[in-house]
């Protein structure tokens, strides 16, 4: 633990205490909405956090000097304590009582590739309530131990986990800046309150000492620990070499025209009733969709390979049983990097199309 008349315990638990002061400011709508503004804009956050810096400074060294206020320490990281205790078990209680990752209807009826990285992971973790039962309980247990001085440290390591990955949502998925700087600095009291107990957690985890020694058998452990890892990317790595290559044809095609035993028709003038799309993915085979749309179980999804040098396609549509009950065999021709016809054979049927590619 770091020593009570440490100058950086007492920086720490300054800095630790303004944080508090401005988490608690928020349940006021105008200093909520200037801490939004603040965190929205970097011109404006490095300059607040520089001063909470040496501000933080200024009172710890006037602290110091003073000689008093030794026995504040314990009132002071009790403060920090229930104080995230009390910020976490709100957003548990949220996913408890269904005010959190419930996405409105016309976020559901959205496609996926529209919604931005808010709407993902709400609708992602709204998908299962029993998960969000899990981790806002998961949340509130783990406050539930910050309260108490003997749980405290048990509290924090089944915070910190839940806290980090948030910290990854809110970052990645650009979720709301001022969502992304209550997870900050909830996870960084939590990190201080970890460091307070850094002796008895160097005595748990790094009490075990190996002498090492080069012999035989140390150097044959290390081949083997090279190997765990490695063979378990070189798994991988032939997985993934057995997949279809990926190609120029990768990706979402419109038909705008299909010609079928000479019979030409424009897909959009016969809509749900001829294909309209044409997915050629990479690993997840492809699918020839009617509705321009939505997705029906009348959709051809197959299996396909591509000869790039004879520009064939070869395409299997299995059916219920996973056989292949019907197959397509067309030649390809990029007339540009956007536009594709093919020319080929379905079932007793000639066909010809023409796309026009999407993404």
């Amino acid at each position: 633990m770091l020593a009570a008349r440490s100058f950086w315990l007492k920086f720490s638990e300054t800095l630790c205490l303004l944080l508090v002061l401005i988490g608690i400011t928020q349940a006021s709508e105008v200093t909520s909405r200037w801490q939004f503004e603040v965190t929205s804009d970097w011109a404006k956050l490095w300059p607040a956090l520089a001063g909470l810096l040496l501000l933080s400074f200024l009172i710890a060294f006037s602290w110091q000097r003073s000689g008093r206020g030794e026995k504040l320490h314990s009132l002071f990281q009790t403060i920090i304590a229930f104080y995230v205790a009390y910020a976490i078990t709100g957003y548990g209680a949220a996913k408890i009582l269904k005010t959190q990752f419930q996405p409105p209807n016309y976020i559901l009826e959205t496609p996926i590739g529209d919604l931005n990285g808010f709407w993902l992971t709400w609708t992602y973790y709204g998908y299962s309530q029993t998960m969000a039962y899990i981790l806002g309980w998961t949340q509130i247990i783990g406050c539930i131990l910050l309260l108490f001085r003997q749980t405290r440290l048990i509290g924090v390591f089944v915070l910190l986990p839940v806290m980090v990955n948030i910290d990854l949502i809110d970052h990645f998925y650009e979720i709301s800046p001022l969502a992304y700087y209550n997870a900050l600095h909830y996870t960084f009291l939590l990190f201080f309150l970890l460091f307070l107990d850094y002796d008895k957690l160097r005595q748990a985890f790094l009490s075990y000492q190996e002498k090492v020694s080069l012999n035989g058998r140390t150097v044959l452990l290390n081949v083997i620990r090279v190997l765990v890892i490695g063979l378990a990317f070189w798994r991988i790595g032939a997985l993934r070499d057995g997949f279809q290559p990926k190609t120029k044809l990768n990706g979402v095609w419109k038909i705008e025209s299909i010609a079928r035993n000479d019979n030409v028709v424009v897909p959009s003038a016969y809509q749900d009733s001829v294909w309209s799309k044409v997915y050629f993915e990479w690993r997840y085979g492809c699918l020839f969709k009617y509705h321009p749309d939505k997705f029906q179980k009348r959709d051809l999804r197959g299996n396909y390979k591509i000869d790039e040098t004879a520009k064939i396609i070869r395409i299997g549509f299995p059916n219920e049983k996973g056989d292949s009950a019907d197959s397509m065999r067309v030649n390809y021709t990029f007339l540009n990097d956007s536009t594709l016809t093919m020319q080929g054979r379905y079932k007793a049927d000639s066909l010809a199309l023409k796309l026009r590619k999407l993404i």
